[in-house]
């Protein structure tokens, strides 16, 4: 037959047309099957992607919850603090980019190159219970805007923080969990599906052209398999990589990688149980940099950023010196863990080299700056047993290395615990007694002049009487409220009343001028001046019968930025005076220049005048000095006539002192102001 058809051009010409159209079917057949394949592979390629970029988002939904919630958590923390590392508008703008990606993940997103989820289980999970995540978040992003709405009381806001830290670790992290399972589910579906096409195609290829089929298809399942694989992978490694980078944003700090507070003190416990076990003994030392808050305001919060991640390298290198290890507690505050296995001469050695590592200058991009460190030790076993009281002892040590003026270092000491107790207590106290106008209340003592004994004033001086403890000495309670933020309600306070009282005297007849003492964080506001001006033209008190009064340390801290303020009283009118004047840094030009008609010498220095002849010197020079710029000296503290005359000899027009009279009521006062004088002459014999 063969040979017939070989013979016979006529059925070989046909043979031929027939083979032809049969392989150009098969290869019909063949590229059909083949465009199917592709389209089908295609998509599940396409699918595959966006799945990635899912799951990839919904780490990072993970990631940003925490986020929230650490930033909640830190606006909470400072919202007392002058100048705090972190604003609200940060916080807002990441709680509106969790909302976007929301947005993206339930209703797709072009920009983000997401698809609009089209699995009705995918659905579920978004608008139906049990798990309905659109419902979690939409509460999640109430709660996160109530933590900063500055309608609600801090109570309130307090509550939305813990429910918010609640839906953060246990509903979202549950919610986006159950979702990438989904995604990954329907992903290993498409992927089966994909599998059983390319069986069936590869059978019905075989059977129609079975060698055309095994080289085209063959390479293409090769393909196929190894791209599944790749993916597959790509899915392990993402899951993989946001498990590492929520432990890692648990349990270290973002800006320096160092160990953070949590982290710390599992490790601090972990030294404590093998401290225990060996017998031996463990150190842990907080590091607190001086002043950082200035440094933040005068460079800015990127430059501080790049400052800490120096100072915490230098720290770092030289604790890996001494086999120890270093974490970041928060803000400007380290804490590092050794073995004590040194004498106390050389953890003296050490502690100073601490301090000379971080007051060496620090350069960095455009700026030089150098910061100086408190450190504070704590010892196990003898200041704590536990991770959480040695780390706070140690704080609690270095916070009084810091008020004794930094760039020291403290041992804990138990009385320390008390005076923190003590000083949160009274914060608390303090509070409540703004509130009960029983506890709080003016007294005045009156200023004479040295020259014939007349009454020249008063100064108004807040008195505290608790109602367990009696009488509160100012010089404990208004560094608190000067480190709260509370002396700005205080100084408002002081200033009503006392002006009050001075119209009340001056209906009765009575001239005497009043001085109160202004906070450097009064003057820090922008409308001081006018709401001074405002009150007196109220009360129909004249602006020259007021005298405020700033401490020198304060004014020179803060000169640029409060000299409009001072300036403007000024011009109003008001007299203004620098009190305890010569324990502060101020400098002749810097004096010349302020808008300063009084100056109140300290009484330390009348204190000691009889005794050293330097204190001597010192005031005769401040009043010579003072003589010289225009300015009414005032000595405060005059307990003796001895220290009086001595004042006379060198030319002081003013005193102030238990010589003359103590500070007392009003009602109590009216009759020497009444009397206009003192006898000074009998004092002087007295």
């Amino acid at each position: 037959m063969k040979r017939a058809l070989y013979q016979n051009p006529h059925l070989l010409r046909l043979h031929w047309r027939r083979g032809t159209l049969t392989y150009l079917l098969a290869l019909l057949i063949i590229g059909i099957l083949a465009l199917l394949s592709h389209y089908l592979v295609q998509r599940i390629v396409n699918q595959q992607e966006a799945s990635a970029r899912v799951v990839n988002l919904a780490g990072r939904q993970r990631m940003l919850s925490q986020r929230i919630t650490l930033f909640a958590g830190q606006l909470l923390a400072e919202k007392d603090q002058r100048s705090p590392t972190l604003f609200p508008g940060e916080y807002l703008d990441a709680i509106a980019t969790m909302n976007k990606v929301h947005q993206a993940l339930m209703h797709g997103s072009v920009s983000m190159a997401i698809p609009a989820p089209s699995s009705k289980a995918i659905q579920q999970i978004f608008h139906q219970p049990p798990v309905d995540l659109d419902q979690r978040l939409q509460a999640f992003f109430r709660l996160a805007k109530q933590v900063v709405d500055q309608s609600l009381t801090l109570p309130e806001r307090e509550q939305a923080y813990l429910q918010l830290r609640a839906s953060a670790r246990y509903d979202i992290l549950n919610s986006l969990d159950t979702l990438v399972l989904q995604f990954q589910q329907d992903s290993e579906a498409a992927i089966v599906k994909l599998q059983r096409y390319n069986r069936l195609s590869l059978i019905g290829m075989l059977s129609t052209l079975l060698l055309e089929a095994l080289f085209i298809f063959r390479p293409l399942l090769v393909s196929l398999y190894r791209r599944e694989k790749q993916y597959l992978r790509l899915l392990r490694k993402m899951d993989s990589e946001i498990a590492h980078r929520v432990r890692f944003q648990a349990f270290n700090d973002p800006l320096t990688c160092l160990p953070n507070r949590l982290s710390m003190l599992e490790k601090i416990q972990a030294c404590v149980d093998l401290a225990q076990q060996n017998k031996s003994a463990l150190v842990v030392i907080s590091v607190g940099l001086d002043r950082f808050k200035d440094i933040n305001n005068s460079l800015g919060h990127d430059k501080g950023d790049e400052l800490l991640v120096g100072i915490a390298t230098r720290l770092e290198t030289l604790v890996k010196h001494y086999r120890g290890f270093l974490g970041r507690i928060t803000g400007d505050e380290f804490a590092i863990v050794l073995d004590q296995r040194k004498d106390n001469l050389e953890l003296v050695q050490l502690m100073r080299e601490l301090l000379q590592v971080v007051a060496v200058p620090f350069e960095g991009d455009g700026f030089c700056v150098q910061v100086t460190a408190s450190l504070g030790l704590a010892f196990y076993a003898d200041d704590g047993a536990s991770a959480r009281s040695l780390l706070m002892h140690a704080n609690q040590a270095m916070r009084i290395a810091k008020d004794e003026g930094g760039r020291c270092f403290r041992f804990f000491q138990p009385m320390m615990t008390s005076k923190m107790t003590r000083r949160i207590q009274l914060d608390q106290e303090l509070r409540q007694a703004m509130t009960d106008c029983a506890q709080l209340m003016l007294f005045y003592q009156p200023k004479v002049d040295l020259r014939d004994g007349r009454i020249c004033g008063v100064e108004a001086l807040l008195r505290w009487k608790h109602p367990q403890q009696g009488m509160i000495s100012p010089a404990e309670f208004i560094p608190i409220a000067e480190d709260s933020g509370l002396i700005v309600e205080l100084g408002d306070w002081v200033m009503v009343r006392a002006l009050e009282q001075l119209a009340q005297w001056q209906q009765q007849g009575m001239a005497v001028d009043v001085a109160i003492n202004v906070s450097v964080k009064q003057l820090l506001r922008s409308n001081i001046s006018e709401r001074i001006q405002t009150l007196a033209q109220q009360l129909g008190v004249a602006s020259q019968h007021v005298q405020l009064e700033i401490t020198e340390n304060n004014i020179m801290d803060n000169m640029s930025r409060i000299m409009p303020q001072l300036q403007s009283l000024t011009q109003q009118g008001f007299t203004l005076a620098i009190d305890d004047f010569g324990t502060g840094h101020s400098s002749l030009s810097r004096l010349r220049d302020l808008p300063m008609k009084v100056l109140k010498i300290d009484k330390s220095f009348v204190a000691n005048a009889l005794r050293d002849q330097k204190d001597v010197q010192l005031v005769e020079a401040i009043i010579e000095i003072g003589h010289i710029l225009n300015r009414t000296i005032i000595a405060e503290g005059i307990e003796t006539a001895e220290q009086m005359a001595l004042l006379q000899q060198l030319g002081c027009e003013e005193g102030q002192g238990y010589l003359f009279a103590r500070p007392m009521a009003a009602e109590q006062l009216e009759p020497l102001l009444r009397q206009g004088t003192i006898d000074i002459r009998h004092e002087a014999m007295a």
